[in-house]
């Protein structure tokens, strides 16, 4: 991303930030951006915006016209004006060099060619050491010789696919003639093969495709053996030939034994399979699967077992997931911020279920993979929530013919989101069944302590008027998911150096706080061990692998600097403790969740004022909007 465009996307509306704070973002100089914004502001003062600054507090964004300042916006995004490097392009160009270089890359020599200063690329090699980590690469040095990139050939590839992201307009057009040649060609001949492969997949694929030529070409092979055996379908393998034998013709290069099986393990790591397929060639994986939908009931007390669509999505997705699981080649994920702010429950319950099948296959799963799984979730989870009515018991003090007529107004009225199970006049309802109820609806007060949530309608409830319900409903939901947040269960300004120093001084504090087993700690490290619980935008969410105590509760922490968390950097924590048997506001408090992860401006300004009056003001804010009846 461009550095003006960045520059303007950090800058709040409400509130000031320093020249600090956006340097250090940006990973340039206070000079650098001091510059930046003085050459910004002539342009944008002509499109409807302005940036603000005032002494010893910032600059803050300041919008006039809106549809001018988003028109001005775009044209950032598509390259409109000429902008400096960012840190993240100068990572990419140094990450670049050091992958096509055959010897080793003195620290002097590296400066020359990239014209940046040795200050700068000792700070920006911090960079590279992050981008080749997942990669599993690495940054070595040699005595008297410099630096270089180190790994598996087909690691490296996998790497450079991703800096030559770049040649793929936002239409999925490839922008190189070369590459679409290439594209072309391995359109027909699926077409021939009658072989299915998902967009995002193909795109993918025809960029390994290119990167290999290349490789091909500078002498750099996979080597023979370089994967486990695995077993093939027939046609799958003739169209692995059909490829390299195309490919050998056109750009007259040689496939080998090691660059024909890296072929054929695309092929079968990104064919899209049918549900029919899947239930004749992974019967075996249904097993797999029930543990997986199990362990994720063990921990949130969401039963999956009986939906057939979730179990089949999954069957068909793991048999090209467990291919590249074995053979080290985990796919990418361009929606993973979008999977994780707009649905972190999801992403929680696919942690949970990957952790099956780290087990199963002894391989680390990625949270590129762990986010294709948590889509599947997300949709199940959405499939459960507008099948699922809430169930309310009637209680009206008139007579047991005015409670049938209040229960028939409200069915009609309301039958979109409330299903009746029962009506009972008030005399009779101290004998009512109350399991399956989530609301009593009572035209009485009612002074008893019950399991259930009463809303009061009052004798003149307006039967006929849409809203008035909801906004009981909708109130009930806020109060029910603000319950969770205490000031006994806030620690503002943690100073840490780490995340276990983080984990053991919030699971203390917890203790400390609430009735819990002396195995909460423990419970929470081995969930983490199961899989990261970053979400992005400095926020985790780390709770225990099973529900715990006798009440659901999260306590917030907040950091005076972020520290690492796996591969994402966290500086506000919600460890959540989940009561034994489940919790149905849980849904409630990961849409609020998902609302906070979305907004940095709330999450910079929670930072900021590290008070409970202001977390408890943002989530109720929050809590507003993410109770509302949809």
């Amino acid at each position: 991303m461009d550095r003006w465009l960045q520059l303007v996307l950090l800058m709040p509306e409400d509130e000031f930030v320093t020249y600090k704070v956006l340097a250090e973002e940006l990973g340039v100089s206070v000079r650098t951006v001091y510059d930046d914004i003085t050459r910004l502001n002539q342009m944008m003062r002509t499109h409807g915006a302005q940036l603000v600054a005032k002494p010893h507090r910032g600059v803050t964004l300041d919008v006039t016209e809106r549809s001018r300042f988003l028109s001005f916006l775009d044209s950032l995004e598509n390259g409109g004006a000429m902008l400096g490097d960012t840190a993240e392009a100068r990572i990419g160009k140094i990450t670049r060099e050091l992958l096509q270089s055959d010897a080793a890359y003195r620290s002097d020599d590296l400066c020359e060619v990239l014209h940046i200063s040795r200050s700068t690329l000792k700070k920006d090699l911090k960079g590279v050491r992050a981008l080749i980590a997942p990669y599993d690469l690495q940054l070595v040095y040699q005595p008297y010789a410099g630096m270089r990139i180190t790994g598996q050939e087909k690691d490296l590839r996998r790497l450079l696919v991703r800096l030559n992201r770049n040649v793929i307009a936002s239409d999925g057009d490839f922008l190189r003639a070369d590459i679409q040649k290439v594209a072309t060609l391995l359109q027909d001949i699926f077409k021939q093969y009658m072989y299915r492969m998902a967009a995002y997949s193909f795109q993918n694929f025809v960029l390994h495709v290119d990167v290999a030529i290349t490789r091909i070409r500078q002498g750099r092979e996979i080597a023979p053996g370089s994967f486990p055996a695995i077993q093939h379908t027939p046609d799958v393998l003739d169209l692995a030939k059909a490829v390299a034998v195309a490919l050998e013709a056109m750009y007259d290069i040689r496939f080998s034994e090691g660059e024909q099986q890296y072929i054929l393990l695309h092929l079968e790591c990104k064919k899209v399979i049918s549900w029919k397929q899947a239930s004749t060639a992974t019967a075996d994986v249904y097993a797999l699967i029930h543990q997986m939908l199990a362990s994720v009931q063990n921990v949130f007390c969401y039963d999956f077992s009986h939906d057939f669509e979730l179990i089949a999505s999954l069957s068909t997705h793991l048999v090209s997931l467990r291919t590249r699981l074995l053979c080290g080649m985990p796919q990418e994920n361009p929606m993973m911020k979008e999977i994780r702010e707009g649905g972190p429950l999801a992403y929680e319950m696919a942690n949970v279920a990957c952790g099956v099948l780290q087990k199963e296959y002894g391989r680390e799963i990625s949270a590129d993979e762990t986010g294709y799984i948590a889509m599947y979730f997300h949709v199940a989870l959405e499939r459960m929530r507008a099948q699922r009515k809430k169930n309310v018991l009637i209680v009206c003090g008139t007579g047991k013919g005015a409670a049938v007529l209040l229960a028939h107004n409200i069915e009609q009225n309301y039958g979109k989101y409330l299903s009746v199970i029962a009506a009972y006049e008030s005399t009779d309802f101290s004998d009512a069944d109350l399991r399956g109820a989530d609301y009593i609806l009572s035209t009485i007060p009612i002074k008893e302590e019950l399991p259930v949530p009463v809303i009061e309608l009052g004798h003149a409830f307006p039967w006929n008027e849409g809203s008035d319900i909801r906004e009981h409903l909708k109130r009930d939901r806020q109060r029910a998911i603000m319950e969770y947040f205490s000031e006994d269960f806030f620690l503002p300004h943690i100073a840490a150096q780490d995340k276990d120093e983080v984990l053991k001084m919030m699971c203390e504090a917890t203790m400390r706080a609430a009735q819990l087993p002396d195995t909460f700690y423990e419970c929470v490290l081995e969930r983490e061990r199961i899989g990261g619980t970053a979400l992005g935008n400095l926020v985790a969410t780390p709770h225990p692998a099973r529900p715990l105590g006798l009440r659901s509760l999260v306590m917030i922490g907040i950091l005076e600097r972020p520290v690492r968390w796996d591969e994402e950097e966290v500086q506000i924590v919600f460890l959540l403790s989940m009561k034994d048997g489940g919790d149905r506001n849980l849904p409630l408090f990961y849409k609020m969740i998902s609302r906070f992860l979305m907004n940095k401006t709330l999450v910079r300004r929670l930072i900021k004022n590290q008070t409970f009056a202001e977390m408890f003001s943002i989530f109720s804010m929050l809590s507003d909007d993410a109770s509302r009846l949809d």
